[in-house]
């Protein structure tokens, strides 16, 4: 205890003045952690690699031993809406889209399959 009666917080040897303080020091040290518990994904064996289908147009690839040709597209915003006035307010917005364009040749001639789906605002 100190002469005016408040105890001293220390975390190893190091003396922290409020709370708040000591709070903030706990979370720095654990997100500053983070990337060391980090994982390497899992790699796929080469077998099941995929080739390029440029008869079908750009980004388009197939499996080996597959003619039918696919595409995997999307994409992602975010922002922050601002309204200034008398009531400053903020709120986050976000989009996001994602489409399979699939594509192969059957007897009866070209068959494509396409689906997007999407939230948010574009």
């Amino acid at each position: 205890m100190t002469r005016s009666g408040r105890t001293r917080r220390t975390v190893a040897g190091i003396r922290i003045p409020s709370r708040r303080l000591g709070a903030a020091l706990l979370a720095a040290v654990l997100v500053g952690s983070l990337p060391a518990l980090a994982r390497e994904p899992a790699r796929r064996p080469a077998a099941d690699a995929l080739e390029p289908c440029p008869e079908q147009g750009a980004g388009f690839v197939r499996q080996k031993g597959s003619r039918t040709c696919f595409r995997l597209s999307g994409r992602v915003g975010a922002g922050l809406d601002v309204r200034a006035g008398a009531d400053t307010r903020a709120a986050p917005s976000a989009a996001g889209r994602f489409a399979i364009d699939t594509r192969t040749e059957s007897e009866v001639g070209p068959v494509r399959a396409f689906v997007r789906m999407g939230h948010g605002r574009p």
